[in-house]
This record gives structure tokens, C-alpha cells and sequence, in this order.
């Protein structure tokens, strides 16, 4: 099964929490963003660090080592041309050898059985662009993204589905907008989703993104302001 078991920081991890795990994805959104890689390769990446942890326990300073190893399998997955393993260890300032990259790398494709991907949310939110009005809206949609992606940071939020989590953001996106109601009947008949089932995934995200630290979100503030 895809799912990842949302406790399983508790259950499984005895040095990493909430917050060492907010910290690593705050950097693999900056990382990604420095490499331009294609969106999807971010929520491979996060899928892969998340199911690794819910199955092996590692170190905190441990940490980045993954981080860049399944940030490779993930550009190598999604990629035509992914940057070069010397990009990825001098993106860490060189605290690691390529050897010990391609360790890790291998630890976790064995781990995982060569499961890497799985049903992400920024591709329910593509869908949900193409079916409803209000996502037609250029400003909605990248505000959606930018709202799944401040999701991404917290594990409570893996006991959601990706496509619940891309209609709350899309969801939330058109209400905070002030845009018109973007759930409607026609969405909920494609999705079989109503707005009701949404509404605690809404209020998930909304209360995250307005309680969070704002220096895990500098790096999405950045990514996300109009140039």
C-alpha cells in the first residue's frame, strides 16, 4: 500500500520529530527549486523519504544524506536529463562522497522494493484544473500549489488521501481568493467528493499554514511571489 502511516514518526523514529522532518522537506523544496526540476519530482521525493522512514530508523545526521539520495532517484524517475551526482553532493556542500550517496540510494530502492511513486496530489490538482472554472484561474491554481506544498511539511497530514489534499487546497485557494465557489456539483460528480467530505482536510491545511513557523515556508514564499 502507498499510504504512509501518518504516526510513523512516533512508531518508528527515535531522533527524528515533527519539526527535524519539516526542516529536511523545507530544504528538498529549496534544492528542487535551484535545480528546476519538473514538479512531480518533489512529491516523489517526499513520498520516498517518508515511506523509507516509516520502515527504517535512521539518524538525525542522517537526515541530508537521504534527503539528496532520494531527491537522485527522484530526478532520475522523472527526469530526461537529471543533474549529475557531483550536483547533488556540492548542493550539500560536499558533507558527503558520492560513495555514501550511492549507498543510500541503494539502501532505499532495496528497502522499498523499487516502489517509488504513488498517486501525488499535485497531479489531482492538474486534473482538477482541467474540469473546473475557477482553477482556470492562473492565480488559484499556483496559490492551491503553493498551499499543497506547505502540506508537504507536516506528517499529520499523510492521513489524508493526495486527491483530498489537492481539492482542500484548491478548496481553500478560490475561498481565500475571494473567487467563485469552484466545487460544484459537476466537480463533485468527477471526483466523488462532496464539499463536506473536504472539510476537515480545509480546515487541516488552513490551520497549518497560519500556525506554522514562517521560516519553513521562506524558501515557498520565495518560490511562489510574482517576479
Amino acid at each position: 500500500m502507498w499510504m504512509v502511516d501518518p504516526e510513523y514518526l512516533t512508531k518508528i523514529q527515535t531522533e527524528i520529530k515533527d519539526t527535524s522532518r519539516a526542516f529536511l522537506i523545507e530544504w528538498m523544496i529549496d534544492v528542487h527549486r535551484k535545480f528546476r526540476l519538473v514538479p512531480e519530482a518533489l512529491y516523489v521525493t517526499i513520498h520516498i523519504i517518508d515511506q523509507y522512514m516509516s520502515k527504517k530508523k535512521i539518524l538525525k545526521n542522517q537526515l541530508h544524506l537521504l534527503g539528496v539520495a532520494t531527491l537522485l532517484i527522484a530526478a532520475k524517475y522523472e527526469e530526461i536529463y537529471p543533474p549529475e551526482l557531483r550536483d547533488f553532493v556540492a548542493v550539500s556542500e560536499n558533507k558527503f562522497s558520492k560513495k555514501m550517496v550511492l549507498e543510500m540510494e541503494k539502501d532505499i530502492l532495496l528497502t522499498l522494493g523499487f516502489r517509488v511513486t504513488a498517486p501525488s496530489s499535485y497531479r489531482f490538482l492538474q486534473r482538477y484544473q482541467r474540469l473546473s472554472v475557477s482553477l482556470n484561474d492562473e492565480e488559484v491554481f499556483f496559490y492551491a500549489q503553493y498551499l499543497n506544498e506547505i502540506a508537504l511539511l507536516d506528517a499529520s497530514l499523510l492521513r489524508f488521501k493526495p486527491s483530498q489534499l489537492a481539492a482542500a487546497s484548491m478548496i481553500l485557494s478560490a475561498k481565500q481568493l475571494k473567487k467563485i465557489n469552484c466545487w460544484n456539483k459537476e466537480m463533485e460528480k468527477f471526483t466523488g467528493y462532496k464539499e463536506s467530505d473536504l472539510k476537515e482536510a480545509v480546515e487541516e491545511i488552513k490551520s497549518f499554514a497560519m500556525e506554522i513557523n514562517p521560516k519553513f515556508i521562506s524558501t515557498l514564499k520565495y518560490k511562489f511571489s510574482k517576479p
